[in-house]
């Protein structure tokens, strides 16, 4: 199976580290980096899966934010116009998306959602945004009868916490299906469509423990659809070249 995975365009180490993730869990994965710096867009046509990793803030002149915020920095319209792209097409291919902190915060402003310019001055207090410190664990609230619960299994646990940023308004066509204790929007997930398609705040491809269901129920619900994905595809291609 093929799984593309868009360039953090910031650390190659962070980059790795979601390759490392996928491939741990199934070496035979194939992974396609997709960025504008490689003007590949159209890579997600011969992918299974996305993968929207995390990274930049989101240009807030896409959901009506202030553009001179002095808590948002490292904005990249390049970037985000051509995850948009990116995640257009895989939603109209109907193949698997997974997002990944800047990815649940993007696609939230792709469906017309917004975002808070800074969780702290926002009032909540349970997030830490520097990257570079050791890990930081806060709890968060699963809700049932949902693609999240399905994935983890669990109506609660710890997770990892590394954004300033978060969903404000709630996009179009999508649900909040987990929450921090303070409230803050943990996973997203659409409310119609077949495909997997789930979005997670926290960072599960580097949690320490491996064996969260947090990081592996997510990681190994998103390689099983798109393994599906992959069979419907190439079922697909045979039955219109009979």
């Amino acid at each position: 199976m093929k799984i593309a995975v868009t360039d953090t365009m910031g650390s190659e180490h962070k980059f790795q580290q979601y390759i490392s993730w996928l491939e741990h869990a199934e070496p035979s994965v194939e992974t396609v980096r997709l960025s504008y710096m490689f003007d590949n867009t159209n890579g997600i046509q011969a992918c299974d899966g996305l993968l929207l990793t995390g990274g930049h803030d989101v240009d807030p002149r896409l959901y009506g934010g202030e553009p001179s915020h002095p808590k948002i920095k490292d904005t990249n319209r390049r970037r985000d116009d051509f995850e948009f792209h990116v995640l257009e097409q895989a939603l109209t291919a109907g193949i698997p998306v997974l997002g990944i902190c800047r990815g649940l915060q993007l696609a939230n402003v792709y469906f017309g959602g917004t975002l808070f310019a800074d969780l702290e001055e926002a009032g909540f207090r349970l997030h830490n945004s520097k990257t570079d410190a050791a890990e930081f664990l806060h709890e968060v609230n699963v809700e049932k009868e949902t693609t999240a619960f399905r994935c983890i299994k669990n109506l609660n646990g710890s997770i990892n916490s590394s954004h300033h940023q978060g969903a404000d308004r709630i996009g179009d066509g999508l649900r909040v299906s987990a929450r921090s204790a303070d409230g803050v929007v943990e996973a997203l997930e659409r409310t119609d469509g077949n495909s997997f398609f789930l979005l997670v705040q926290w960072h599960p491809e580097r949690m320490k423990e491996s064996h969260s269901p947090f990081t592996r129920g997510v990681l190994e619900a998103f390689l099983t659809a798109t393994q599906k994905s992959k069979y419907e595809i190439n079922s697909l291609y045979k039955k219109e070249n009979q």
